[in-house]
């Protein structure tokens, strides 16, 4: 198994009770004849913040995406809205090519009238695709969060094969779902209408903008390589960080007018402002060339999908970029947390990615600035952060001690971790969680511990657990 404790017995873990109106299904308890689902009890007015931690393979990434949707469920069951946002830091060609062989499998078991009798979606998945000739070359890159699709590859995975065959959606009371989405990308890298194939009939794909006050002097400079010595450097400077306008067109028009600047440094301050204005991120205006409203990004959320950031290779964005826009975002929800009264759900694949590992987090980090507020005011404002990583002792320790909860998935990465948990986590003398070795061993034993680890429940009682399987694809 991938974790043990020194005394695994029975009598030595004192199960809780946790009623499924209480919170979404977490997945089963190890160790015990019965192997109780177990719910994650979510705190009124308080943060519920997850740390998951796990290397790549074993599987924290669908764990993480079975609790985005366990959280929809249970959110909807109750009656209520939320508000579910999700980082998505890539997209997978090879998922793509599994689950084309598992359709095919499937048409030659049952017949292709069966087969798309039982798998409505992912029959019409794939005729949309054939429908669209023209965008082949663009297709067959579904994300890491493809959600608006059913995971139909797990139907084969087996818990059991006597006295009868038992699939792991079976075994956990589920079934394969998709789950509506709106996926927002950022200067498209390709079709938008391709991507929407890609990740499920229930996704829509829109284009999210950042308006350009919201981009400092610095940030301009840096992404438009404008000299700080040069005059017209000095003149759009005065205009966009002094003056505040933010405008191209106003800047050069007040330039022309009221200036009195030679005609090369004229030329070269148009060059960069038309160079602005021309960039697909930012905002520039009420109406775009179809006649439709302009909307930043932030205008996008809603509680109806499932919000899928999208800052895979869909988006052409640095990573200043991607900061600033975690930033701009994080300005928005506190908006809507406070307004509305919504609960909201942040999901952070890989999030030493975005915010630096410890040494790099400071406050000239956009990402940084917004997770430190996040988990401040996150108890007051009904705001949750899932936040996944491979590695523990490189992020800044406040995060870590900051969570409520803590997943752990398969198996560490390194002994530094553990030393961390035994620290965090208050039961954690107890934790034996094994550190993976880049070994064929290691190899072989992964297929075994995937999607199964340990929760540490505030914190202060851990179990060893299968976590529930993630429903989409």
């Amino acid at each position: 198994m991938a974790v043990s404790i020194k005394q695994p017995t029975t009598q030595a873990i004192d199960i809780p009770y946790f009623d499924p109106s209480s919170g979404p299904y977490l997945g089963r308890l190890m160790n015990t004849n019965k192997k109780e689902k177990l719910y994650i009890p979510l705190k009124v007015g308080e943060a519920n913040h997850i740390f998951m931690l796990g290397r790549t393979g074993y599987g924290k990434t669908s764990t993480m995406k079975a609790l985005a949707e366990a959280l929809w469920e249970y959110y909807h069951n109750q009656g209520k809205d939320v508000m579910i946002i999700i980082f998505e830091r890539k997209y997978d060609y090879s998922k793509c090519q599994r689950l084309k062989q598992f359709w095919k499998k499937r048409i030659k078991e049952l017949g292709k009238e069966e087969a798309e009798r039982r798998h409505q979606f992912l029959a019409q998945y794939f005729k949309l695709q054939e429908q669209h000739p023209q965008l082949k070359h663009m297709l067959g890159f579904p994300g890491d969060f493809a959600m608006g699709l059913p995971n139909y590859l797990l139907m084969d995975t087996l818990v059991s094969i006597k006295p009868y065959p038992v699939n792991i959606f079976t075994w956990h009371g589920l079934k394969p779902r998709s789950y509506p989405v709106r996926r927002i990308v950022f200067r498209p890298t390709r079709n938008i209408y391709a991507i929407k194939l890609d990740n499920g009939p229930k996704t829509e794909v829109v284009e999210g903008k950042i308006h350009l006050k919201d981009i400092s002097f610095e940030m301009l400079a840096k992404k438009f390589d404008i000299p700080k010595g040069t005059a017209y450097g000095r003149i759009l400077r005065k205009y966009w960080k002094v003056y505040k306008i933010h405008d191209p067109d106003r800047i050069l028009h007040i330039v022309k007018t009221q200036e009195p600047v030679r005609e090369s440094t004229l030329e070269s301050l148009q060059s960069i402002l038309e160079e602005i204005k021309a960039d697909p991120l930012y905002l520039k205006g009420n109406l775009t060339k179809t006649g439709q409203e302009h909307k930043p990004f932030t205008e996008y959320l809603t509680t109806d999908k499932i919000n899928v950031i999208d800052f895979s290779d869909n988006s052409d964005l640095d990573l200043e970029e991607q900061r600033l826009i975690v930033y701009l975002l994080w300005k928005k929800l506190k908006v809507i947390a406070g307004k509305k009264r919504v609960d909201i759900w942040i999901f952070f694949d890989e999030i030493q990615d975005l915010i630096g590992t410890a040494g790099e987090a400071s406050r000239h980090n956009l990402a940084w600035l917004a997770m430190e507020e996040l988990y401040r005011k996150g108890r007051s404002l009904s705001v949750n952060v899932v936040a996944g990583t491979q590695y523990l002792y490189k992020l800044p320790m406040s995060l870590i001690m900051g969570a409520t909860h803590i997943a752990v998935i398969g198996a560490l990465a390194s002994p530094k971790d553990l030393d961390i948990l035994r620290v965090a986590i208050m039961d954690g003398d107890k934790l034996n969680i094994p550190i993976e070795h880049d070994s064929f061993e290691e190899f072989v034993k992964r297929r075994k511990k995937k999607g199964r680890g340990w929760f540490s429940f505030d914190r202060e009682f851990t179990v060893k657990m299968y976590f529930r399987p993630n429903q989409s694809f």
